[in-house]
């Protein structure tokens, strides 16, 4: 295998260019990000974890996915970047510091890398303390979520409204939709080192996109990083766009499905897919779609690997059907304005019949 030019060591935010800044800032309030800096020009948001911001918005005339951002470990790295795509070395801006390189993958789709960035304390450390049915590690101390008496209230027009929304913690990985799965899952190992998880095996038996991680040796790794998604011909329209964005949740299921009750009695936002758990990452997911059609993801409690974990292979009905869960709309992974979101689902029945014929499986 090719000794990539470089090795990114996290994925730290995803950049975008938006119509409506402040309906998306209501999102991803809701959404449970806490605003970093707001101007008529720009919004940028963080977590609770270290990083300077996870989601920047920039004011545009049209919704467009810009870049996903990435961090190396040493300047050496990122000089190799610059030199191998023709690029120049430039200062990141006021809020991350550091500095960065920008350039395209195989589809056209932003990267950013940076090195030395700056980062910020956490604002929340605490760990939640469970009991399992085997494993007893509460004693003595109830278990509380938010204040602990319950986050509903009555908005004005009489419906229930539950109040506090997940504590997102960090951006874990991102999903993108591309023309040929094997050249871009090459170009992202020869360019940013990051190594395959899971190859996911179409129905022609070729590979057709996979799960891929970064290579952080005896460290161990999220599951996957970025999930790359090799669409047919027929879907040329979507190849080279975003598919989502899967944020780290900070106190596990109680965040999850805290924030997905939030986000469902606020009557404003499109849920996509969830409750659930994926069959490969092993996350508890929950699907949001912003103001501007792009998918969020709510996550936790995923696997975490070492960089001698060999790759498998998988269906891609495995990637479908997960562990539990509900069958994912036609529109998963697509980015679509909010108008539009109805129309292609009913368009592409055939999609969904697809998806339910391959976890139902063979009649007997």
């Amino acid at each position: 295998m090719t000794q990539p030019i470089a090795k990114v060591s996290d994925i730290i935010f995803v950049r975008f260019q938006l119509r409506d800044l402040d309906a998306q800032a209501a999102y991803l309030e809701d959404f449970g990000m806490t605003a970093v800096q707001i101007s008529d020009a720009a919004i940028h948001y963080r977590g609770t974890g270290s990083d300077a911001y996870i989601y920047a918005g920039e004011k545009g005339e049209a919704d467009v996915f810009i870049a996903a951002g990435y961090r190396v470990d040493t300047m050496a790295e990122l000089e190799a970047l610059a030199e191998s795509q023709g690029v120049e070395i430039q200062d990141g801006d006021a809020l991350i510091g550091g500095k960065m390189v920008r350039f395209s993958d195989p589809d056209g789709l932003g990267v950013e890398v940076y090195y030395g960035v700056n980062t910020l304390d956490p604002t929340d450390e605490s760990v939640p303390v469970l009991n399992s049915g085997k494993q007893k590690n509460r004693l003595n101390q109830a278990q509380r979520f938010g204040s602990g008496a319950g986050e509903w209230s009555m908005d004005d027009e009489g419906n229930m409204r539950y109040a506090l929304p997940s504590s997102v913690m960090r951006l874990g990985h991102t999903a993108i939709n591309v023309k040929d799965g094997p050249t871009s899952i090459a170009w992202y190992h020869d360019v940013l080192g990051m190594i395959v998880s899971d190859n996911i095996i179409g129905p022609d038996g070729n590979v057709g996109g996979a799960f891929i991680r970064c290579d952080n040796g005896d460290m161990p790794s999220d599951h996957h990083t970025l999930n790359v998604v090799a669409l047919p011909s027929e879907a040329a329209p979507f190849h080279g766009t975003f598919g989502h964005a899967g944020f780290e949740l900070e106190k596990s299921l109680d965040d999850l499905m805290a924030g997905h009750f939030h986000m469902k009695t606020t009557g404003k936002y499109i849920h996509e897919w969830g409750i659930g758990r994926h069959l490969l990452g092993s996350q508890l997911y929950d699907y949001w779609r912003d103001p501007a059609g792009f998918i969020l993801e709510h996550w936790t409690d995923g696997d975490l690997m070492t960089a001698d974990q060999p790759p498998q292979d998988v269906s891609i009905v495995d990637v479908i059907k997960g562990q539990y869960g509900p069958i994912p709309h036609s529109s998963f992974n697509m980015s679509l304005p909010v108008e539009a979101v109805d129309e292609f689902r009913e368009a592409l029945p055939s999609l969904t019949e697809m998806i339910v014929k391959a976890v139902e499986g063979p009649k007997t």
